[in-house]
C-alpha cells in the first residue's frame, strides 16, 4: 500500500523532514535569544544615551527591538505552510487512492471487498500521515509564534524602563 502510494507519501516525508528542521532550529534560536537579553539591552541602552526626547528615545527602541527580534521571525512562515498544506497533500493521496479503488473495481468487474479495501487503506494512509505531519507543524507554528510575542514583550518592558530611568 505505501509503495504505491509513494508520490504523494514522498512529498508528505519531505515536508516532516523539513519541518523537523526548521523547528529544531527555531528552538535553538530562541534558545540563543534569552540567553542574550541582556546584551540586547545592553545595545538598546546604548542607542538611547545618545537620545533626549521621551518620543525619540520610544520610537528608537522600539525600532531596535524589532530588528533584535526579526531574526526570530525567519522560516517561521515556512512551519504555518506545512502545517496548512500537508492536510491537502494527504486529501490528494486520498483521491489518488479512491480512483484506484475505482479503478480495480472496474478492470476486475467482480467489485469484490478485496478489490476495494487495498484503494481505501492506501487513501487513509496518505490521510493519516498528511494530519501526522501537519498537527506538530501547526502546534510548533502558534508556539513559536507566541514566543516570538513574549521574547518582543519582555524586550519592550525593559525598554520601558530604560527610557524613562534614564531621563
Amino acid at each position: 500500500m505505501i509503495a504505491q502510494g509513494w508520490p504523494v507519501l514522498s512529498i508528505l516525508f519531505i515536508c516532516s523532514l523539513i519541518s523537523i528542521a526548521v523547528m529544531w532550529d527555531r528552538w535553538r534560536a530562541f534558545r540563543r535569544a534569552k540567553k542574550a537579553m541582556p546584551g540586547f539591552l545592553k545595545q538598546i541602552a546604548a542607542r538611547l544615551e545618545r537620545l533626549t526626547g521621551a518620543e525619540e528615545r520610544e520610537r528608537a527602541a522600539q525600532n531596535e527591538i524589532m530588528r533584535i527580534a526579526a531574526p526570530l521571525e525567519n522560516r517561521l512562515a515556512i512551519l504555518g505552510t506545512i502545517a496548512s498544506t500537508a492536510p491537502f497533500i494527504g486529501l490528494f493521496g486520498t483521491v489518488i487512492g479512491i480512483i484506484r479503488s475505482f479503478r480495480a473495481v472496474s478492470l476486475s468487474m467482480s467489485g469484490g471487498h478485496a478489490v476495494v479495501a487495498n484503494g481505501i487503506a492506501e487513501a487513509l494512509i496518505a490521510t493519516a500521515i498528511g494530519l501526522g505531519v501537519a498537527i506538530p507543524a501547526y502546534a510548533a507554528y502558534n508556539y513559536f509564534n507566541r514566543r516570538l510575542q513574549v521574547f518582543e514583550q519582555d524586550l519592550s518592558l525593559a525598554a520601558g524602563d530604560l527610557i524613562y530611568k534614564t531621563r
